[in-house]
């Protein structure tokens, strides 16, 4: 059925409006007169609404995302007392239970976050707790039993860190994945069915927020299985790409694993994976990015997790393979790390430029360099608020380097191409929500801005959820709604040219149309 959408607003991309749209039977932007040759044509006035091209995510974590909605929730709590109430409860209303899996604790949460804390709600079996950065774990003392690291040596790690307390015991806190690892290794294994739903739960959220396509940037063994099995089944509705994740001790004998997965993913018209997921740094919040300037909490510079040499013979080795290299890099030392290796390395495939995600704090010549190399940047400007996860940073960088984080403006203003993404399950999968903070840098009207110098417009955060995300994943389409293009497209309760900062964050998600076909219906 060909489609012709009028009144409300219009957004085709890059900055153009238009007063009506037309779509042939085929699901593409056509003319009015391809329009009228078609022989059933609907009508649609959106009077009041606004349609935008279809959003895609190129930062996300769909399956973790769905992972985790199968254990407890406790993203809504801040205190010691409430979290303990819940996991009593969750523990006594599931007797059978032999790991307890629970997400996300705010990192900002004031107490004492030891393993201790956690064995007062629940200590006759492990307890997980992940937190909001999704690079540290928080766990009790079972856990830390079954995994050996209690009364015994602890391991030497490749990057990351066991916290301990005074007496050489481990607290509780484990940060980064090989730390993490120890622990999570051990989780009881879901079924691959299991994963296969926990993926469709994650795909409807995604479809609910107008998400048309998305990127999964952590895929490691077992884990593209559930899409190709997915796929399989017919179940699959979004397209996805997926990146493989590097990890430095076991790189060059996962790479077969990477070219085998990607030539059968490739026989699914939905799947494919064309990137391998770096990471060179850590975060913020455990003082584990790679910073030029020592943290004032500790002294330290961060830590980079690949030697210069190990990242500039991986990368080469994707590059001579056609992979599209996504780097991990949050300080400023860990983007200077990332663009010399890549300065050195054999050049990219042609149409799939490398990526730099996160990039939180940069300076003008790590941009003007960004720029030279052709570097995509996908950031997530959810982030750029002065919330908890935010402001649990300070104690460590200070303000001056706090208040000049998520430099969106001045990248795009370099010519940089700049995507945006979720990051998923970190923070929220709404599209909506990440453009009200890149357009008002706050998430609440009663929120201080954050670096507003650094707000961008409207239709710039659009095209950078759609036409710049094409641009990153190398696609032919554009991401935008002209003619010739797919219809995807996102249809918007309310015109957002006429809203503000509340009216951004109650819009809602009418239509996600793939295609021309409505996802939501």
């Amino acid at each position: 059925m060909a489609q012709h959408f009028h009144g409300g607003s219009i957004y085709q991309g890059l900055g153009s409006y238009a007063n009506e749209l037309f779509v042939n039977d085929l699901g593409f932007v056509c003319d009015k007169e391809a329009f009228e040759k078609s022989e059933v044509q609907e009508h649609l006035s959106i009077d009041g609404k606004m349609l935008v091209p279809g959003f895609r995510d190129t930062h996300s974590h769909p399956l973790f995302a769905g992972r985790e909605a199968q254990g407890l929730d406790i993203t809504h709590i801040h205190s010691l007392d409430e979290l303990g109430a819940k996991l009593r409860i969750y523990r006594n209303e599931n007797p059978q239970l032999i790991w307890l899996d629970a997400a996300v604790y705010d990192r900002a949460m004031e107490g004492n976050l030891t393993r201790h804390s956690l064995d007062a709600f629940v200590s006759d079996i492990p307890v997980v707790l992940h937190a909001d950065d999704h690079h540290t774990l928080w766990v009790n003392t079972k856990a830390l039993e079954v995994a050996g690291l209690m009364g015994a040596p602890l391991p030497v790690l490749s990057s990351g860190r066991i916290d301990v307390d005074q007496q050489g015991n481990p607290t509780g806190m484990l940060r980064e994945w090989p730390a993490m690892s120890l622990v999570m290794d051990l989780a009881p294994a879901s079924t691959l069915q299991q994963d296969v739903v926990a993926l469709l739960w994650a795909e409807s959220q995604l479809i609910q927020h107008g998400i048309v396509q998305c990127q999964d940037a952590w895929i490691d063994r077992g884990m593209a299985e559930v899409y190709i099995e997915a796929a399989k089944q017919g179940l699959l509705r979004l397209e996805y790409s997926l990146a493989f994740r590097a990890d430095v001790t076991t790189f060059q004998n996962d790479f077969e694993y990477f070219l085998s997965l990607r030539q059968e993913l490739g026989q699914s018209q939905l799947l494919k994976a064309q990137a391998i997921k770096f990471f060179v740094d850590g975060v913020f919040g455990s003082a584990t990015a790679s910073v030029s300037e020592a943290y004032l909490s500790s002294n330290s510079f961060g830590e980079l997790i690949w030697s210069e040499n190990q990242l500039v013979e991986a990368i080469s080795l994707s590059h001579e393979n056609g992979f599209q290299v996504h780097i991990h890099a949050i300080g400023d030392a860990g983007v200077a790390f990332a663009l010399k290796a890549l300065a050195t390395a054999s050049p990219c495939p042609r149409g799939l430029e490398p990526v730099i995600a996160h990039a939180e704090l940069t300076t003008k010549n790590l941009l003007i360099a960004a720029k030279a190399q052709r570097i995509n940047l996908c950031m997530q400007p959810y982030w750029a608020q002065n919330n908890g996860m935010l402001l649990s940073c300070r104690d460590h960088l200070g303000d001056s380097r706090l208040n000049s984080l998520y430099a969106i403006r001045d990248m795009i203003r370099a010519g940089i191409n700049v995507s945006f993404s979720s990051d998923w399950p970190v923070s929220t999968p709404s599209v909506l929500n990440g453009i009200a903070v890149a357009v008002y840098r706050k998430g609440a009207a009663e929120m201080e801005a954050h670096n507003p110098t650094q707000a961008i417009s409207l239709e710039q955060a659009i095209d950078a959820y759609t036409v710049a995300s094409c641009r990153l994943l190398g696609k032919d389409q554009t991401g935008t709604l002209t003619i010739g293009q797919p219809f995807d497209a996102t249809l918007i309760d309310r015109n957002l040219k006429q809203e503000d900062l509340d009216g951004f964050l109650s819009a809602k998600v009418l239509a996600t149309y793939k295609v021309g076909k409505n996802l939501l219906v």
